[in-house]
């Protein structure tokens, strides 16, 4: 792969086997181009959780699915920056394996569908110590806890190296004996992440001290709080008083625990800022009778602060129909994440999305629900002679991804699950434009004669079939409105003429944005 962050670029070190992902294509998108994309998107979605003073040390990070607590792991993520360390120290509880101690990893690299991210291997040696931390064999393959934290590292950070730790049965004592060892890893390009979800409440979990998970929800947050803020105040004595006195199902917890012994040595002024915390329980459709609670905290040298913590999983509402065109400058970036799209999935290429998703920023238009179609069309006259021009032409038509993933789903989509045509392979890139077309909100019309060629599309629907035209495919035919009903009613699977009685029709505009001429 070239163009991947993540350190996919250098060369693992000689020996051992790399672990592959275990969780991709479930947990987190397996689609290089998809992954880049949601890791953005959800950045964005974190925009107003509050920033610390100061450059971050240390990060406690939920490790649910992405559709879970992904909002919440990147309240974190989005305070780090391109470059910024060197070194990522993961620390984990394990799910798949019982053992004493601290468990290291002996891989070259561990696999992300981003690329791999090599070990640091004199860190993880550093950390060995007899009895205390060694390399535990079939317990770091499975787990998930490590590796769903890699792709937003991964985004965000560009190359880094990783030390992944999983923590077992340790006490007090060992907690203290190991977090002097990661101390001698604090070296200022370095960074500490703790992984681990909060509370877990209900019958799923044998645990329900309150009552009914639904009528419970104000003690779980307030029993997450008290954990929260002894935290945040770095108190490890009180907050393995709590654990045990409350029987505590912070599945991190000794992790957690280790940490706050690391920070007092290395850094004894810091303060935790809580950055969000809410359930799964929480999120729109949950019917779950049982729940996880997600909470995102970051330390750093010169203390806490910052402001209010997101509280409350973002709602995302398909745009306006009184919204403002698109930018021309956000359109063309756009049209570039659409190219990226292709060369990352299929190229295994993917500097050219990263450097798009990048120039979006926190633009707010890229992260409204709207309906996108992306057009692949062939460049080279004898290709266009023989075969047609258009190679592939998908999109939505009722908004249902935000409009950056939008445009990287349909892109994909357009190149590979067109059922027109064979697959696009990565050798005809060069020899395809690319062209995005963002819809407004479709609204029905009265009649087919309210319908304008140039400025609408066209959605026709009648007894069970149904197709849409984009707006400039009338233009580019040079079709009456006639001809392209009847064009339409055939691709929607009817006879020409059929549209005249019983259908209905529904029209929308298109902001069409083209790729610049490739020489």
């Amino acid at each position: 792969m070239t163009g991947l962050p993540g350190g996919a670029r250098g060369a693992a070190p000689a020996g051992g086997t790399v672990r592959p992902p275990a969780l991709a294509g479930s947990w987190y998108p397996d689609s290089p181009a998809i992954l880049l994309a949601t890791t953005r998107v959800l950045l964005r979605q974190a925009a107003a959780a509050p920033v610390p003073a100061g450059r971050p040390l240390a990060l406690v990070v939920p490790h649910a699915g992405w559709a879970w607590s992904g909002v919440v792991a990147a309240t974190a993520y989005r305070l780090l920056a391109r470059g910024e360390f060197a070194r990522v120290v993961v620390v984990a509880p394990s799910h798949h394996g019982s053992f004493d101690g601290y468990a290291l990893d002996d891989a070259p690299a561990y696999r992300t569908p981003l690329g791999e991210v090599p070990l640091a291997r004199e860190a993880v040696e550093t950390l060995k110590a007899p009895g205390l931390a060694r390399v535990v064999q079939g317990v770091t393959g499975p787990e998930h806890a490590i590796e769903i934290e890699l792709p937003f590292l991964q985004a965000v950070l560009g190359r880094f190296s990783l030390v992944p730790v999983l923590v077992g049965r340790v006490d007090a004592a060992a907690q203290e004996a190991f977090a002097l060892r990661l101390a001698m890893l604090d070296d200022g390009k370095t960074l500490f992440v703790f992984s681990s979800d909060f509370t877990h409440y209900g019958p799923r979990f044998e645990y329900a001290p309150f009552g009914p998970t639904s009528a419970a929800r104000a003690r779980i947050r307030a029993l997450d709080a008290a954990a929260i803020d002894l935290l945040c105040r770095l108190d490890a004595d009180g907050f393995r008083d709590f654990v045990r006195e409350k029987d505590a199902t912070i599945c991190g917890r000794s992790g957690l625990g280790t940490m706050l012994e690391l920070l007092e040595r290395i850094a004894p002024k810091a303060r935790g800022t809580l950055l969000a915390h809410w359930a799964s329980g929480e999120m729109p459709g949950s019917g779950d009778d049982s729940s996880v609670d997600y909470a995102a905290l970051a330390y750093t040298r010169e203390g806490g602060a910052g402001g209010p913590a997101l509280t409350t999983p973002p709602a995302m509402t398909p745009v306006d129909a009184s919204a403002p065109p698109l930018p021309e400058a956000l359109g063309r970036t756009l049209v570039r994440a659409a190219r990226g799209a292709l060369e990352a999935d299929l190229a295994r290429d993917t500097a050219r999305l990263d450097a798009a998703l990048r120039d979006l920023g926190d633009s707010p238009e890229a992260s409204r629900l709207q309906a996108v179609f992306v057009t692949l069309r062939k460049t080279d006259p004898l290709e266009i002679a023989r075969l047609g021009e258009l190679r592939g032409c998908i999109g939505q038509v009722v908004p249902t991804y935000p409009l950056v993933l939008a445009v990287v789903k349909s892109a994909l989509d357009a190149a590979l699950d067109d059922p027109r045509f064979p697959e696009v392979e990565a050798s005809e890139l060069p020899g395809l434009s690319v062209e995005v077309t963002v819809l407004s909100p479709i609204v029905p019309t009265a009649t087919w004669k309210d319908i304008r060629i140039g400025t609408h599309g066209i959605v026709l629907e009648k007894a069970g079939h149904r197709a849409l035209f984009l707006p400039q495919v009338a233009v580019e035919q040079r079709w009456t409105l006639e001809e392209t009903l009847d064009h339409l009613a055939l691709k929607a699977g009817l006879s020409r003429g059929e549209w005249r009685s019983g259908a209905s029709f529904s029209v929308f505009t298109g902001q069409v944005f083209h790729e610049e001429r490739r020489r």
